[in-house]
């Protein structure tokens, strides 16, 4: 995900060096649970900027076995849990959570025929991938003006929609 998110930015115009990831800790715990321990604290910061400087968030995160919805709604529990108000929808805060893994998104965005109920991942453990073929072709979708309902995957509609909190 941080690769292909890296890529898209940069395509819309952002430069390299406003961009800050976090490293999430491979191989020590879920990732979705340490997203749902950062998300509140990104926030946070985000807002505290956000007053005087022209800043954004994107987080990405899978659904998996959940729907990109229930998904949303734990993120949204992270904040209510850490006393945080929920995410505005004038806040510049975007999510970006694929149906199962980001592969699924990467196959459908080079021209193959995924749906979201299957996983992808291992197929794509050995295959050098395009990110910024890739990337062009998000970009390409998002900036479309004749945007044909049903022509994507339902996940990758909402991040399309999504990237729009990022416009400034």
């Amino acid at each position: 995900m941080e690769r292909f998110a890296r890529e898209v930015l940069l395509k819309l115009g952002y430069h390299r060096k406003e961009l800050r990831v976090l490293p999430y800790p491979v191989g020590r715990g879920s990732a979705k649970q340490w997203i749902e321990k950062q998300y509140p604290l990104e926030t946070q910061a985000y807002r505290r900027k956000a007053s005087h400087q022209r800043v954004g968030l994107l987080v990405g995160t899978d659904a998996d076995e959940s729907s990109v919805e229930g998904r949303c709604q734990r993120l949204a529990c992270a904040l209510e849990s850490n006393g945080l108000t929920p995410r505005s929808d004038n806040e510049h805060i975007a999510l970006w959570i694929p149906k199962w893994h980001i592969e699924t998104w990467i196959l459908f965005l080079s021209g193959e025929a995924v749906n979201e109920e299957a996983d992808y991942k291992d197929r794509m453990k050995h295959v050098q991938i395009p990110f910024a073929r890739i990337a062009e072709v998000f970009v390409e979708r998002y900036r479309a003006t004749d945007k044909v309902p049903g022509d994507m995957l339902p996940s990758l509609d909402i991040a399309i929609t999504e990237t729009e909190r990022l416009d400034f």
